[in-house]
C-alpha cells in the first residue's frame, strides 16, 4: 500500500538522498550528485510531500511560496516501477489542498509539456505560454 505524506521540514536532510535517488530516474540529476542541494532545497520549499511504499520514496512533489498568496508546484517524480498508479494525481491532490488550506489561492504548475496528460487526469489543463527563463 502506498502512502503520501508532508515531509516535515526537519525531515529535510534523512529524506534527501531518497529526493535525490528519484531526481536521477527521472535523468534530472547524476547518480550520487547534489543531495546537499536537495537537502537545502526541501528546508526552503513551503511544502513537500512524498509517496511511500514502506520507508521506500516512490513519488515526490513540492511547492514555492510567499506564504501569503502565490506558489508554484515543482518537481513531481514518481519510480517507473509505481508509475501508472495515481500517485502523481494523488500527490497532486495532498499539495493542492495543503496550499489552499494555508490560505493559498494562485497556484501554478512549473513543469513540461510531458506532464500535461497528467495535469488532465487531475483536471487541470495547461496555457500555452512559456516561461521567461533569465540565463
Amino acid at each position: 500500500m502506498i502512502r503520501i505524506s508532508q515531509i516535515p521540514a526537519g525531515a529535510a536532510k534523512a529524506c534527501a538522498p531518497q529526493v535525490q535517488r528519484l531526481y536521477e530516474l527521472a535523468g534530472w540529476s547524476e547518480p550520487g550528485a547534489g543531495a546537499e542541494s536537495v537537502e537545502r532545497a526541501l528546508k526552503n520549499s513551503h511544502c513537500a510531500f512524498g509517496a511511500f511504499d514502506g520507508r521506500k520514496m516512490v513519488g515526490f512533489f513540492r511547492a514555492l511560496s510567499d506564504g501569503v498568496s502565490d506558489a508554484y508546484l515543482l518537481d513531481l517524480f514518481v519510480d517507473p516501477e509505481y508509475r501508472g498508479r495515481g500517485i502523481a494525481s494523488e500527490l497532486a491532490a495532498r499539495i493542492v489542498a495543503k496550499l489552499k488550506s494555508d490560505g493559498i489561492e494562485w497556484i501554478t504548475a512549473i513543469s513540461t509539456p510531458e506532464a500535461k496528460n497528467m495535469y488532465l487526469r487531475i483536471g487541470k489543463r495547461m496555457r500555452s505560454h512559456t516561461p521567461i527563463r533569465f540565463l
